[in-house]
């Protein structure tokens, strides 16, 4: 499916000076009367067929575009208008929130992907609930996704090697996720999303969502406008895994049954692997991370950065010095960061 060119191009660097001089706490949002978004009826759309073993397919593979429906209102998180949705993606349904702020036009939206939470503690669209209240504070619309083996999410293909249980090693290597979160970008582009401006589509991931956020920006180029991707895992797996398994052989047996090593097929490895396909993305890229991540080191955010800027796109880090994979105790000052780099770009 053709998607939209980049909405605008401003540069990273004056992008992150505003971020890093926003005011960090930002006015709560109280009202509730916000009309709640109706997707616009379209014909059922033919199911694409779809390779999920990994980034490669699904580059290679046909593009469906979804179509969203609704499935009635959820509890809010910032006084919006919450709404479930449910679309396919690749063969499977996928369900989230839609959350709307009160306003008189349309107004840009972000997609939120979730990290790998428990299952059994997660509750439909209820991750990075202080990031998506930000960005509802500040205006934006949010599309929050549930990942398959998530929430009301249909649950990955039972024989697949890289079945998703919903955590752990099997979560990352189900690139069927990364699909999810293409469909809900494509969704987003579509207009089918009253009160979304459909020009104006930010994408912000955490942890593996993080590194799904990457994925999408390679599978189907400049369907967001900006990237944000926080504590994120290494972009490169193969050369991730081949650092892990020198200092810990045991490492290795962690995979899942039917995944070969980076010994045994280093092309695998690449071809799940985003910083393969970097040359594709268009959209700018940035990376924010805390320097106390005992779960992602910081250095794999520089190490992306520098692949995505090797690769001829635009990309920059912030550090924040003593933050934790969630970036405590600075989690507002990232936030604000967020919310100031999309506004540089969306606005």
């Amino acid at each position: 499916m053709p998607v939209a060119p980049l909405r605008r191009r401003r540069s990273l660097g004056w992008m992150l000076a505003a971020a890093l001089s926003a005011t960090f706490l930002l006015t709560a949002c109280t009202s509730d009367t916000a009309t709640a978004p109706t997707p616009t009826a379209t014909a059922t759309p033919t199911i694409a067929q779809v390779d999920t073993s990994s980034v490669r397919t699904l580059i290679e593979s046909d593009r469906e575009t979804p179509t969203v429906e609704t499935t009635g209102t959820v509890p809010s998180i910032a006084g919006e208008t919450a709404i479930g949705v449910s679309y396919p993606s690749g063969g499977l349904n996928v369900t989230g929130v839609l959350r709307m702020p009160q306003a008189e036009q349309p107004v840009p939206i972000v997609i939120v992907v979730h990290g790998s939470v428990d299952p059994e503690r997660y509750e439909t669209g209820r991750d990075l609930v202080p990031e998506q209240r930000a960005l509802l504070d500040a205006g934006y619309a949010v599309l929050a996704v549930d990942m398959r083996g998530y929430a009301g999410s249909d649950a990955a293909d039972a024989a697949s090697p890289s079945v998703d249980p919903g955590f752990g090693w099997a979560t990352v290597l189900d690139w069927g996720m990364a699909l999810d979160v293409v469909g809900a970008l494509e969704i987003a582009r579509s207009g089918q999303l009253e009160g979304v401006e459909p020009d104006a589509v930010g994408l912000l991931g955490h942890s593996l969502g993080g590194l799904l956020a990457l994925d999408a920006a390679v599978i189907a180029p400049g369907a967001a406008d900006l990237v944000i991707a926080m504590s994120a895992p290494a972009a490169d797996l193969d050369a991730a895994i081949e650092l892990a398994v020198a200092a810990d052989p045991d490492v290795a047996e962690l995979l899942p049954d039917g995944v070969p090593s980076p010994t045994e097929n280093p092309e695998y490895w690449a071809d799940i692997s985003p910083a393969s396909f970097f040359d594709r993305a268009t959209e700018p890229l940035l990376l924010i991370h805390g320097s106390a991540d005992d779960v992602a080191p910081a250095q794999w955010a520089q190490d992306t950065a520098d692949a995505w800027t090797q690769a001829g796109g635009d990309a920059e880090v912030v550090i924040l010095e003593g933050g934790d994979h969630h970036l405590e105790p600075r989690r507002d000052e990232g936030d604000a960061i967020i919310v100031a780099a999309f506004d540089a770009v969306l606005r």
